[in-house]
């Protein structure tokens, strides 16, 4: 029997902060690594202002992780969690109502984001998400953090064939399920259902969605 899914994008569509630098620069000033955070913000902007491919980027940011046990990074971001997105005012509301309306009407929610599962586990525990879709972490055989990450990498292209390979798998209807993205990224997760919704009227993907005719949803009030 086929279903319907609702694929939602984390950082800016349900959630107002970029999770994965807020986190970096919370996990700093618990383990006192300021300076390191400090410098590869430098050359993260960098290779921003470079045109350094987002795939790139992605794994930039991953290796500052390397040699860290996966334990901890469970544990300090359960605890950046319990300080940062308890509070009704992280979230964007009209996204988490839509999301909430989909479990009611029985359709499998899923967050794809190039974020990590210690970062989005916790979120997903408290929204509900029958699956998550984000960045593989790479361990080596004590359990440490190599720095390197698998594929698909779930940003651009890479989000979409982790929707297409989940879809395939659970035997989604694509046609009738939905996505929702805030960034021109997230076009090719969004185009490949029958719904693609833009979240934020001002968003860099609101211009892209008006001229193709997707449906937006404000960010401020539920919709």
């Amino acid at each position: 029997m086929t279903s319907a899914a609702a694929f939602f994008d984390v950082d800016e569509t349900l959630i107002k902060m970029k999770s994965m630098f807020h986190f970096y620069h919370y996990w700093s000033n618990v383990r006192g690594t300021q300076k390191a955070y400090e410098e590869f913000i430098k050359r993260f902007q960098q290779a921003v202002a470079e045109g350094v491919p987002r795939e790139v980027l992605n794994r930039m940011y991953y290796r500052q992780f390397s040699g860290i046990d996966i334990d901890d990074v469970y544990q300090v971001a359960e605890d950046w969690f319990h300080e940062y997105l308890q509070e009704q005012d992280a979230y964007i509301a009209s996204a988490v109502d839509r999301f909430q309306r989909h479990k009611i009407s029985g359709h499998l929610t899923v967050f794809i984001s190039g974020s990590m599962l210690p970062l989005l586990k916790p979120l997903g525990l408290r929204l509900g998400a029958d699956a998550i879709l984000c960045t593989q972490l790479l361990l080596d055989a004590k359990g440490k953090l190599t720095g390197e990450i698998g594929e698909p990498q779930t940003i651009g292209q890479g989000k979409q064939r982790a929707l297409l390979s989940f879809s395939q798998s659970h035997n989604i209807d694509l046609r009738k399920s939905f996505a929702y993205g805030d960034d021109l990224s997230d076009i090719p997760m969004l185009s490949a259902t029958g719904n693609p919704v833009c979240v934020g009227e001002h968003s860099n993907l609101a211009e892209y969605a008006r001229r193709n005719n997707w449906n937006m949803l404000a960010e401020n009030a539920p919709n």
